[in-house]
């Protein structure tokens, strides 16, 4: 395992964090804790999780009956979440999540999920950084940092707000790099910790594995090393985050680690020309515009508009991916359900045209229907 210090809090963590947030259903809490102590065992020391994470706090509480018998001799470091936008509301979260884990303190603990920077100022403004830093003097949180999913000016106009943050937790990948990129340069420039979530573009990268196959620097990587190594390679980031389900998942991750060389920065360009061009648009399917006043499958309607995209704008890559996999055919109901209010554009992360996406496949389904 290769190690990178966070920031400049000294701590030294993982190449790779073990994120909690895809645990399966079906397995038991002891399965998915003894994973989870697996990661541990191989290296891994930087732990995320959220108390919206389902079980996942309890999970990490089981393991962590197991790995702080050796935290003395192998440190790791645990984060968590609040959305909390009022210091007790903080608070609360806090002591739940530390009753869950068994823990004393976190390492790092994030404002989470600030999607406009105006959320931002109203969190600000009820005091709750002010609260995280009380927090720390009580030696309840060790770092302070935030989770956002603004684009990259926001992020860096933010982070020049509030220059006590330690770390920020950003969406982040070889698919969609391009539109945080100005957050990422503002946090490295602050000597920040930088971690990203959806390193794998929410799975649409290893869902295409030839489409994506330019990542590969050779013929035996796989396209998840290949995306994982994008980001290792980037000096600015301290670990991505990878939501690691079950043992074959967690092999492949360390493999990305273990068999990580220096890509040659002419490739880094290509690459980054490559992705800059094609993929930045696609969604990552964050879910955060679900709740639809009309109804409507957004995120379904999204899923199969990237298969559309990746397969050249062909109809019948839409039609397919929405008949076979969601079960909507050209007939449904869910083409005239959208009202085009534009409040999905409003809470989109990547603010990504959705109403005028979905015009587009409601026009396919319409041809489809009349044979056209």
């Amino acid at each position: 395992m290769r190690y990178k210090e966070y920031g400049r809090t000294g701590k030294q963590v993982s190449s790779i964090g073990f994120g909690g947030m895809r645990f399966p259903g079906e397995d038991s809490s002891e399965k998915c804790a003894a994973l989870l102590v697996k990661a541990y065992e191989s290296g891994i020391n930087y732990f995320d999780t959220a108390p919206g994470y389902g079980r996942s706090e309890d999970v990490f509480g089981l393991a962590f009956k197991t790995m702080l018998k050796s935290r003395a001799e192998r440190p790791f470091y645990v984060s968590s979440k609040s959305f909390g936008d009022t210091p007790a509301a903080l608070r609360r979260d806090l002591e739940k999540s530390l009753q869950r884990m068994g823990l004393d303190s976190l390492d790092f603990f994030h404002s989470w999920c600030i999607k406009e920077y105006d959320e931002y100022i109203h969190r600000r403004d009820n005091g709750v950084f002010r609260e995280m830093e009380r927090m720390k003097e009580e030696g309840l949180i060790k770092h302070i940092c935030v989770s956002t999913h603004m684009d990259g000016s926001g992020i860096a106009r933010m982070l020049a707000d509030y220059p006590s943050f330690e770390g920020v937790l950003l969406g982040y990948s070889a698919m969609n790099f391009a539109y945080r990129e100005e957050g990422v340069a503002a946090a490295a420039a602050r000597k920040m910790g930088v971690v990203v979530m959806n390193p794998l573009g929410g799975g649409i990268i290893p869902g295409n594995p030839d489409r994506f196959a330019f990542l590969k620097t050779s013929e035996d990587e796989s396209v998840v090393e290949a995306a994982l190594r994008f980001l290792l390679n980037d000096g600015r980031i301290s670990l991505p985050l990878v939501g690691i389900s079950n043992e074959a998942q967690l092999a492949e991750a360390l493999s990305a680690i273990d068999g990580f060389t220096q890509i040659p920065d002419s490739k880094v360009s290509s690459m980054r020309k490559e992705l800059s061009t094609s993929f930045n648009s696609l969604c990552t399917n964050c879910g955060y515009c679900k709740g639809c006043p009309m109804d409507v499958p957004i995120t379904k309607l999204m899923d199969a508009y990237n298969h559309y995209v990746l397969a050249g704008k062909q109809d019948s890559a839409l039609l397919n991916r929405l008949r076979w996999h969601w079960d909507i055919t050209p007939e449904s109901a869910e083409f005239e359900l959208c009202s085009y209010c534009g409040r999905c554009e409003e809470l989109c992360t990547q603010k990504l045209p959705i109403p005028e996406r979905i015009r587009e496949i409601s026009r396919i389904a319409k041809r489809a229907r009349s044979g056209n």
